[in-house]
């Protein structure tokens, strides 16, 4: 049908040639017929000759011009028609003339092709019968709306073509100038309608991530920096409402000062730690990523923060814990060097004399055997002073030192603590000086201080020459601190070692003047020792020059001024002879119970002994006068804090000091608790018991 509205629209134009040409063409046959009459003579009148040939002629032409505009037209019309019927059949769309009622008037190729069958068979044939039942409604109204409204409409619908899969097809129809069809077009739209659900489907998919996520994701207008869309855990994350989030720029948000439309595709581009602020103004770390794409026709940024403050924390947490595994595995090395060198080395020496004395005695002199012991002695000190450090270095990387600072008279405190080394320097002609003023005062726990001292001045006559000075000085400094020096004329360190002197993981031992070993392990617990206090230590040396070592610790203030010197310890100097003491040895080892029997020989000739718990109550019972028990803990049957106890509930004047080789600061509370009033460890220094007598006893 459209074939042949188009073909009479063709004759209509050329009827409308013909006639606007027609005076033309009798203009030009008139012209060929003067041509003709000047060279042909007339038989008849000469008006009625020359009228009929006019007329005659001229039509002869018209007629001849008339064939060939025909024939002209013919030709291009069959073009235009040949054109029209390719374009129609071969056309990738389904062209369509249907009636009102829907019946299928013609079609083309690719419309029959579309539902399934042969176009003749499907000629008359309702259309409808091909869309699926549930849009068979918007077909029937689609087809009326185009009869009535005459203008284009447009609709949707399933089509169910044989053995074919549904497929979506996009109807656009308009109705004929006759009035009597539709032409309609179909658009086979399938391939665009699955790619429409795909993209529905990944917004949906998109819209659920973008609201679960544990991040906040924000979606920001790449060339305004207006937030578009923000999740709800950007809300509670940021404590902003939905609208005041919307109604802010990204800047305001702190998400980047500089996120920009220019700066923003280098941002997008790297993964950073940032610093927020939230709406309370509370600052908090984040971790931002950026992607960058097109949503509705604009370029968008999708921003993702999370809130890293935990991640940070776990990997601060991990970095102390591996400094702690490091320094861990650092102690474990220093604790084997010593077993496996500083510690055998002298037990060799020591066992080798042991050995030749059990062996040679008899060939030796007395002068022989006095220098094998004096050397047998210096080895048990130096292995008992490395034991010692060792044992309260363990305890103190174990968190089992208490920390239990006092105010200390400084000057009868360093005094007292001096005194067993005083038998060492005097060995080697040293001269032991100090120089503390008697008023001073520290703050500072006696056991660590004094294991300070200790240390500190060991190394100064350790490593100075015969005949030479170690002098200890404290002094008060404008900050209130205590500073606290331990100077000696000895052979010095160099660079290096002052350098490494107080690192656990680099060795400085070497040997003293005397060839007395030495590992290094008392500086690294006066350094722990002073850091607990909140002081420092540091040392200054040159070779050949000696070394000097300063400390610093707090002074006392107030009411602990008040208590230091109600609590000052007795002067160390005191020198008034200790006799006529009735002694109780309370000692189950007999070399232990011999050696303290020779030394407190000097205070009594009246010594009892008892090897058990149950004997020392039972001594003490039958003997009220005694003065002073020696009670070692680990005794047999009954141990010595029992005894103590019993001892206590009916002899309250007595003087109970414990005795034990376990330094542990509970066991040291513990022998207090049971009603001990000093406690020692083993070996006892004579030094040490000597003064504690005197202290105590002396007049």
């Amino acid at each position: 049908s459209r074939w042949k509205m188009n073909f009479g629209k063709t004759k209509k134009a050329m009827n409308e040639i013909n006639k606007a040409g027609s005076e033309l063409l009798r203009q030009k046959a008139e012209e060929l017929l003067k041509k003709k009459s000047s060279k042909t003579a007339s038989p008849f009148s000469e008006v009625e000759s020359l009228r009929l040939i006019h007329e005659l002629e001229v039509h002869q032409i018209e007629l001849e011009l008339q064939n060939e505009e025909l024939l002209l037209a013919r030709v291009a019309a069959e073009v235009a028609n040949d054109k029209y019927i390719g374009l129609y059949e071969l056309a990738p769309s389904g062209y369509f003339t249907l009636s009102v009622k829907g019946e299928i008037i013609e079609l083309n190729l690719n419309g029959a092709k579309m539902l399934g069958k042969d176009r003749q068979h499907l000629k008359s044939s309702l259309f409808g019968f091909f869309v699926s039942e549930e849009t068979k409604p918007i077909f029937s109204l689609f087809l009326e709306k185009a009869f009535k409204s005459k203008a284009k409409e447009s609709c949707e619908v399933i089509m169910d073509s044989a053995g074919s899969l549904l497929f979506h097809v996009l109807l656009t129809g308009v109705v004929s100038d006759n009035e009597e069809h539709c032409l309609v077009t179909a658009v086979d739209i399938t391939e665009r309608k699955q790619a429409e659900e795909a993209v529905k489907e990944s917004e949906e998919k998109f819209r659920k991530v973008f609201s679960c996520s544990r991040d906040a994701l924000i979606l920001i207008d790449k060339e305004t920096g207006n937030i578009l869309d923000a999740n709800d855990y950007t809300f509670r994350l940021y404590g902003y409402s939905r609208h005041e989030i919307l109604n802010l720029k990204n800047t305001e948000l702190s998400f980047e000062p500089e996120m920009t439309a220019l700066a923003l595709k280098e941002f997008i581009e790297r993964i950073e730690v940032r610093y927020h602020k939230k709406k309370d103004g509370t600052v908090f770390p984040v971790d931002i990523s950026a992607s960058l794409f097109v949503m509705n026709g604009r370029e968008v940024v999708l921003a993702s923060i999370r809130d890293i403050t935990d991640r940070l924390q776990a990997e601060e947490e991990i970095k102390l814990k591996n400094d702690e595994l490091r320094h861990i595995n650092a102690e474990k090395d220093k604790f084997f060097s010593i077993i496996a060198h500083d510690l055998r080395g002298p037990f060799n020496g020591f066992l080798g004399f042991t050995n030749l004395l059990a062996e040679e005695l008899p060939g030796f002199t007395q002068g022989e055997i006095q220098k094998i012991a004096v050397s047998m002695r210096n080895s048990a000190t130096n292995l008992f002073q490395l034991l010692e450090n060792l044992l309260e270095w363990a305890r103190m990387q174990q968190g089992f030192t208490n920390f239990e600072p006092n105010a200390l008279q400084l000057l009868p405190f360093v005094t007292t603590t001096l005194q067993p080394l005083l038998d060492s320097a005097n060995k080697k002609g040293i001269e032991l000086i100090i120089h503390i003023p008697e008023s001073l005062q520290v703050f500072a726990d006696e056991n660590m201080l004094a294991s300070t001292i200790r240390n500190l001045a060991s190394n100064a006559v350790k490593f100075t020459p015969a005949g030479g000075k170690v002098s200890i000085s404290a002094k008060a400094t404008p900050d209130g601190k205590i500073e606290i020096s331990v100077k000696d004329s000895g052979i010095g360190m160099d660079a290096e070692i002052v350098h490494n002197m107080f690192k656990l993981d680099v060795s400085i031992s070497r040997k003293g003047t005397d060839g007395e070993p030495s590992t290094g392990l008392g500086l690294l617990l006066c350094k722990d020792f002073i850091e607990k206090h909140g002081g420092k230590i540091w040392a200054e040396s040159k070779e050949g020059k000696g070394s000097t070592f300063y400390f610093t610790l707090s002074g006392p203030s107030g009411q602990k001024q008040e208590e230091a010197l109600q609590n000052t310890i007795p002067d160390s100097k005191i020198t008034n002879p200790v006799n006529n003491l009735k002694i109780l040895i309370a000692e189950d080892d007999y070399a232990s119970e011999k050696l303290i029997s020779i030394m407190s020989l000097q205070f009594s000739s009246n010594i009892l002994k008892a090897h058990t718990g149950t004997e020392a109550v039972e001594f003490c019972r039958n003997n009220p006068d005694i003065d002073l028990v020696l009670m070692d803990i680990n005794m047999p049957v009954m141990d010595g804090l029992e005894a103590t106890r019993q001892i206590r509930l009916f002899n309250a004047e007595v003087i109970i000091i414990a005795q034990t080789a376990n330094d542990y600061p509970e066991a040291r509370e513990k022998a207090m608790q049971a009603g001990c009033n000093y406690y020692i460890t083993k070996p006892i220094a004579k030094e040490m018991l000597i003064n504690l007598l005197q202290n105590k006893f002396g007049k």
